[in-house]
């Protein structure tokens, strides 16, 4: 497969955490819209993927995790997400008072926390829908040993 990175305009890496049958999610308010999505961020000029990922985690959770291997992939017009299975190390979820999401307002909120494995299906994932279903399976049944990659449609 070639490198298709050059195609997109922004790269972000997230992270999986799973700890005492919990997923660590964003939940995210803004107008009109409440949904919830995997915890990352931009991949920063000088940093690979896997250190994004660790970076991200601590600034929007406070939860130190272990990065393992990328699993999901998603290509969305001109933004390509990687995302990683992580081992929880230490922490509690909260958005820490200095983090950039912490200053954005009432009207624009997140909020990190633990969610029950088992209503993960049941959550609105919004503008992360397309890697809901991707994300259950490969709790429920394991993630392959190649990156599953998911495509958004071109219309919403």
């Amino acid at each position: 497969m070639t490198d298709q990175s050059a195609l997109y305009d922004r790269h972000t890496a997230r992270g999986i955490v799973v700890h005492s049958g919990q997923i660590l999610l964003m939940e995210r308010w803004r107008p009109g819209l409440h949904y919830f999505s995997i915890p990352g961020g931009g991949i920063e000029p000088g940093e690979t993927p896997k250190q994004t990922v660790a970076r991200e985690i601590l600034e929007e959770t406070s939860i130190r995790v272990k990065v393992k291997q990328q699993v999901l992939e998603l290509h969305d017009h001109k933004a390509l997400h990687k995302i990683y299975l992580c081992e929880y190390m230490s922490g509690e979820p909260k958005l820490p008072a200095d983090a950039p999401e912490a200053a954005l307002g009432p009207n624009n909120r997140f909020k990190p926390g633990w969610v029950s494995l088992d209503k993960l299906s049941e959550l609105p994932f919004i503008y992360w829908q397309p890697l809901q279903q991707p994300l259950v399976d490969g709790l429920a049944n394991g993630f392959s040993e190649s990156v599953k990659i998911v495509s958004r449609s071109a219309s919403r």
